[in-house]
């Protein structure tokens, strides 16, 4: 009989664990959930203060507008956070493709779903961008969204 091996560098890697949003803010507020929120057409960043204790997973966030099983759309905010050997992180994604000019010039609650990813997800799939490679987990937050017009700037015309 030979004794079990011990060594952490020889070790199954262990059980594969979901990533967890912690919190969502812009430049300017924390976003709740289910909100409403409005942001503005063209500018903006949103932050995701994230937690996945797989510390090699890069994290792939995406937010998705409308999306439903019968009208699947890509999404419309991609970023990411790389691993950095720690369990929480923060990634900053860039929301000036989130309201297009349609969803400004004809007002309306939309859905937003922000969706975080320990694979990137295939382009290809059922669910339609949300599927994952084999052993891939996601978690999401849901906001009712607003797309608003940029605010002008003081003396344009």
């Amino acid at each position: 009989m030979f004794p079990p091996d011990l060594s952490v560098g020889n070790q199954d890697a262990g059980i594969n664990s979901p990533p967890a949003i912690l919190s969502v803010r812009t430049d300017d507020q924390e976003l709740t959930e289910p909100g409403p929120v409005i942001f503005d057409q063209g500018n903006g960043t949103l932050n995701v203060e994230l937690i996945d204790t797989d510390l090699t997973d890069v994290l792939f966030v995406r937010v998705f507008v409308d999306y439903a099983l019968d009208h699947q759309t890509a999404p419309r905010v991609l970023c990411s956070a790389p691993a950095n050997g720690k369990a929480q992180r923060s990634v900053t994604c860039s929301t000036n493709a989130l309201c297009p000019p349609e969803d400004v010039a004809d007002p309306k609650d939309n859905t937003m779903q922000i969706m975080v990813f320990d694979r990137e997800p295939l382009e290809a799939g059922n669910p339609q961008f949300q599927q994952l490679p084999e052993g891939g987990l996601a978690t999401s937050r849901f906001f009712f969204l607003t797309c608003a017009a940029p605010p002008t700037k003081p003396g344009a015309r």
